[in-house]
């Protein structure tokens, strides 16, 4: 328990219970109850008196089986919820959330015909189920894409099937 630590710690250390409630600015009485399973100090007394005791808070408080199982027992969890949890397989895949930039890029290589084409396929492969606008992003590279290979394949019939050629006479 934290209270045999902690009172261990101290008699190492050979101070009184009057002497750690001075260096903490806290009562003798509050000593006593953390050393006799009475309360538990907060974060901030444990850091101060890991500093007291020129030991880690980690040192105060690993030696207590209960907190040591309770600690397994809360990883265990986190590690469930983690093979559950897409938000959590974010952080194992170190996916991060670019759906307004990969937006904001198909939007754009509308503009120029072959980009668009050649962007899209780009995007579409890029996008993952991580990102916040994942089936808007496809729907959107659908239609640049569309919209981007009609352009250009209407830009190659006009150049090389028409019969539009500048005529000038010279006279």
């Amino acid at each position: 328990m934290i209270s045999k630590q902690l009172k261990k710690y101290r008699h190492d250390a050979h101070l009184s219970q009057d002497d750690v409630a001075r260096e903490l600015n806290v009562t003798r009485q509050a000593v006593s109850r953390w050393e006799n399973e009475r309360t538990y100090p907060d974060l901030d007394n444990l850091v101060r008196l890991g500093k007291l005791y020129s030991v880690s808070v980690d040192t105060l408080l690993s030696e207590d089986a209960d907190i040591q199982k309770g600690l397994s027992h809360n990883n265990e969890h986190v590690n469930d919820l983690k093979k559950i949890n897409p938000f959590f397989k974010r952080n194992l895949y170190n996916a991060q959330d670019e759906s307004m930039e990969l937006m904001i890029l198909i939007l754009v290589s509308g503009i120029v015909p072959l980009m668009g084409v050649l962007i899209t396929i780009y995007i579409a492969l890029r996008n993952n189920k991580f990102n916040r606008l994942y089936i808007w992003i496809y729907i959107a590279a659908i239609i640049v894409f569309i919209y981007s290979f009609t352009n250009c394949v209407m830009s190659i019939y006009d150049v090389f099937f028409t019969n539009f050629h500048l005529h000038v006479n010279v006279s």
